[in-house]
């Protein structure tokens, strides 16, 4: 916990130059692999993207529950209509217009009891008016029966779940896994600068001695030339080892999700120790520990549900519903109102059964049913490939330190060999040809000696990455 506030703590503020969203990390203070880790968790884009995904847990979960309650609904309508109609259709099929005027003849009785006819015109207008109408509902159904299906829903919810903190969780792994690897490249590109720059000075110890040498006529003018061909060699290996080196660090910035300029030493932790494993017991770790594995069985298991969930159309649907309407109409330069008096109230149930679909309920369980197959012979297939993982990596690991072993008795021994070569140079009892052989068997013992250090730490971290946890 300390190791990661640590860590937090380095990620300061960025500079004016660079970008926001990339922190600056500059410290004198060398930063342990935990410390690098935890930046790398805090700031890698890779990492933060399959962190985003665990942000549907939550409501996925809720989604699933929602699946077994009822759906409700409410509106309300406000409505006007206006209407004004100035034509009309005859008997005929012909079409007139409004106004009509037309004469209307009645018999009307006198006082004295004598019929009289009586003619008045009248007139129609064009048919127009408004009216307006009010309306509310309140709608709520649920489905009571539907063969078990929002139950495999809500287990497969739960497996998504399972499955997206997994998918964090091996992503994690594999980045701590990638800055451990790129920290030890780190640190042996810069022995193999140092190394470089002490074969170097050697050469420039060496060129001085063969001048020295020169002007007591000891060697001829060709060993001198020789010497400084060397040293000009030398310089131009020493800058393409410092750009080897700027861009590891580099590339160690940028997995570490930290602005490019970054600048930090590195805590040193290159000890070579004989680890001693049970292969078996590695393979049963990985078993428990590798989260692609339980990923290809929350696979299977989802599968599994998805055909369950298929059988499902086999069995009847029951629903329930319940609606209730008040609603009015009214007439012209009357409000709309928010109490209507017209009340209707309805309930329903239903029950459906498909007895026959053409046999789609048939290829739907057959290809579940096969996608559930694949996903177990992909874990099959996921198994014994872990397990070779395992025994491939811990094979390479037991040859690479039994080569080193041998690597670093012959850097001890180039090493020696070098020393007495420069003394027997300086003494005149060998030449400049037989000095350079020996600070070229130095530089190459050395740098295989570095290069299988580097290579025994990728095994370790190979083998681990198999196994799915620290092994140190």
């Amino acid at each position: 916990m300390k190791l990661r506030q640590l860590a937090i703590g380095l990620a300061v503020a960025t500079s004016a130059m660079a970008q926001p969203t990339f922190p600056v990390v500059n410290s004198t203070t060398p930063l342990a692999l935990d410390s690098l880790i935890a930046i790398g968790f805090a700031n890698n884009p890779a990492l933060r993207q399959n962190q985003m995904d665990t942000r549907l847990n939550r409501i996925g979960k809720i989604n699933a529950v929602g699946n077994f309650l009822p759906k409700v609904s409410l509106g309300m309508t406000f409505g006007e209509t206006h209407y004004r109609n100035p034509t009309y259709q005859n008997p005929d099929g012909s079409v007139s217009t409004y106004p009509i005027t037309y004469e209307v003849e009645n018999i009307v009785w006198d006082a004295a009891g004598i019929a009289h006819r009586e003619t008045k015109t009248v007139t129609v207008d064009v048919p127009e008016g408004s009216s307006r109408s009010s309306s509310q509902y309140l709608s709520l159904s649920e489905e009571l029966f539907d063969g078990g299906r929002r139950i495999f829903l809500y287990r497969m919810a739960k497996a998504q779940e399972q499955m997206n903190n997994l998918t964090v969780e091996n992503a994690q792994k594999l980045l701590a896994q990638s800055i451990a690897q790129q920290v030890m490249l780190v640190l042996t590109q810069s022995k193999l600068l140092d190394l470089n720059n002490k074969l170097r000075d050697q050469k420039k110890d060496a060129y001085d001695l063969a001048k020295a040498r020169f002007d007591v006529g000891a060697v001829t003018e060709l060993d001198v030339l020789q010497a400084e061909i060397e040293l000009g060699t030398s310089q131009n290996v020493i800058r393409e080892q410092e750009r080897n080196f700027q861009a590891a660090r580099e590339a160690l910035n940028q997995l570490l999700g930290i602005d490019l300029r970054s600048s930090f030493p590195l805590a040193e932790n290159s000890e070579v120790t004989p680890y001693k494993f049970e292969i078996d017991k590695l393979v049963e770790d990985a078993y428990r520990n590798r989260t692609d594995l339980r990923i290809a069985g929350l696979t299977v298991t989802r599968a599994q549900h998805n055909l369950w969930m298929a059988k499902t159309a086999y069995l009847p649907t029951i629903d329930f519903g319940l609606q209730w309407t008040r609603s009015e109409q009214a007439g012209i330069d009357e409000s709309w109102t928010l109490s209507p008096r017209n009340h209707n109230t309805s309930y329903n149930m239903s029950l459906r059964w498909n007895l026959f679909d053409g046999f789609s309920r048939e290829y739907d369980v057959v290809t579940q049913r096969v996608a559930r197959d694949k996903a177990k012979e992909n874990e099959r297939e996921l198994q014994l490939s872990l397990e070779k993982q395992v025994r491939d990596a811990y094979y390479n690991l037991e040859k690479v330190f039994n080569q080193l072993t041998t690597t670093a008795r012959n850097r001890d021994l180039a090493e020696r060999t070098l020393n007495l070569e420069r003394e027997r140079y300086r003494l005149g009892a060998t030449s400049q040809l037989g000095l350079r052989d020996a600070q070229v068997t130095y530089a190459r013992a050395e740098t295989e000696n570095l290069s299988k250090i580097l290579e025994y730490q990728s095994s370790l971290i190979a083998l681990e990455l198999a196994v799915g946890k620290s092994l140190r």
